[in-house]
């Protein structure tokens, strides 16, 4: 099997293995997780997802960078535990850095190049330069030396392209959504403001009478 043909299907496999195995996945795919008091089976809804996001784009894969544990770049050294084609848990790697650029956006406004983190546990995900991905983008925090970057989330509509061309239209029908409540919520406060600010004028004049 290619390389590419691997990777995507880890990447693929790891978010199943979070529908399957919820409980042991919780801290990834805390949506799956059914014991949860806060559990909703709309977690991984479209507009759920694209609602908890901070970008939501089409990008595509420009770079991908390997650390080791001291936090610096480190060339890939095979052979990878169980023999995988990229590190695993028990590999001396803390993860990788994607630098994607960005193509379409959906949500938020983001640079054009977009620098994502997948760190080496089994939130992991594992991209190849040249891949076109739909991508969910969420700031995450991850252990010294990394700290806060942004990262993706592949237990809910991440997915390659052109596959991934089938959840389009559900993306453009809640970026519309997520828009007109924004809009909607920013007529409401202007208008709140207006009132007190008018009370505030009225208030004053009473007083100077």
């Amino acid at each position: 099997m290619e390389l590419r043909s691997q990777i995507r299907q880890v990447t693929l496999i790891v978010g199943l293995l979070c529908v399957a195995l919820p409980s042991a996945a919780a801290a990834y795919c805390a949506g799956w997780d059914k014991t949860q008091p806060n559990y909703d089976p709309r977690y991984y809804s479209v507009d759920h997802e694209l609602r908890r996001s901070q970008y939501v784009v089409k990008a595509k894969v420009l770079k991908e960078t390997w650390i080791g544990e001291d936090g610096k770049r480190k060339p890939l050294q095979p052979p990878f535990q169980n023999g995988g084609p990229r590190p695993w848990g028990f590999d001396p790697y803390l993860g990788a850095f994607y630098e994607l650029r960005v193509e379409t956006v959906f949500k938020g406004k983001p640079p054009p190049t977009l620098r994502v983190f997948s760190e080496n546990t089994e939130a992991r995900f594992w991209l190849l330069p040249g891949e076109q991905i739909l991508a969910f983008v969420s700031p995450g925090t991850f252990d010294a030396p990394v700290g806060k970057q942004l990262t993706l989330h592949t237990c809910g509509n991440f997915g390659f392209f052109p596959k991934a061309q089938r959840l389009i239209p559900a993306v453009l029908r809640a970026s519309a959504s997520a828009r007109k409540a924004t809009i909607k919520r920013m007529s409401q406060t202007a208008f709140t403001w207006a009132a007190t600010n008018r009370s505030a004028h009225g208030n004053s004049g009473t007083h100077g009478n």
